[in-house]
């Protein structure tokens, strides 16, 4: 599931939360918002060489108004195609109560820091990236389709990424359930970027890779648990099995990701 959240993680999501206060007090009056702030704990086995197992805490800060959003620390399910997003902010330019179509931003919270790992000796350091795009929504009474379009504004793979994916929400009582069930198709310069080995790069044990388009197929569901008005548990669990363009590369050890997060939300 999570392929490496660390200290790059935290320099993207620095900036991306002071956009965040900026904007959600510019867009709109944010006492007519709903806030909330937590913590998530991601788990999963990383498919990179040498990883193992991955295990991460992270502060949930988010906003929904009437039509910005943002979310700092959740990384909902689309994290389970191999490009982990654990945070971004969206307006939405159309809304009505069954089709949306907002403009979007997403911390692309993956990377390779080969000082860590003795297996990825000799490779350059892979950098969490910001993408940006747009997401549509169509709810047409018997679940949801979702498709996103997005690309790297950050300069770091300069790669597409376009996701679809249909959920189909569930409320009872204090429970809502939301499974949903994607395809994910990367570009050749994002799997590139992270999964390629470039000629300095190459080792006995490593052969030359250039990364190609792939599509990355994904199943998950998400939880929700109103304790009370303000208190919410939530977790998700997931499985995503990456396409031949990532799964081919030789810092990959496996196709199959699965992994989870669960955590706490404070809403006021």
């Amino acid at each position: 599931m999570l392929l490496k959240l660390n200290t790059w993680s935290v320099k993207t999501a620095i900036p991306a939360l002071t956009l965040i206060a900026v904007l959600s007090g510019a867009s709109e009056d944010v006492s007519a918002g709903e806030w909330s702030v937590g913590a998530n704990v991601l788990g999963g086995r990383s498919p990179i060489v040498g990883e193992g197992g991955v295990t991460a805490l992270f502060p949930v800060v988010a906003y929904k108004g009437e039509r910005f959003y943002a979310n700092l620390g959740n990384p909902g399910l689309s994290h389970f195609n191999g490009m982990t997003d654990f945070g971004g902010l969206g307006y939405s330019i159309i809304k009505d109560d069954h089709f949306t179509i907002d403009l979007v931003g997403k911390i692309r919270a993956i990377g390779i820091d080969p000082d860590d790992n003795d297996k990825l000796t000799g490779l350059r350091k892979r950098k969490a990236g910001f993408d940006a795009g747009i997401n549509a929504r169509w709810d047409f009474g018997y679940g949801e389709l979702n498709g996103q379009l997005l690309t790297d504004v950050s300069n770091r793979s300069k790669g597409q990424e376009a996701i679809v994916s249909y959920a189909y929400p569930m409320a009872s009582g204090k429970w809502t359930l939301r499974p949903e069930v994607g395809l994910s198709w990367q570009s050749s310069d994002l799997t590139d970027y992270y999964f390629g080995v470039q000629s300095d790069e190459v080792r006995v044990d490593r052969a030359l890779y250039q990364g190609k388009s792939t599509v990355t197929p994904f199943a998950g569901i998400q939880a929700e648990y109103a304790m009370s008005q303000q208190i919410h548990l939530i977790g998700g669990v997931g499985v995503g099995r990456l396409g031949d363009g990532i799964s081919d590369s030789p810092i990959v050890d496996q196709r199959n990701v699965v992994g989870g997060f669960a955590g706490l939300n404070y809403h006021f």
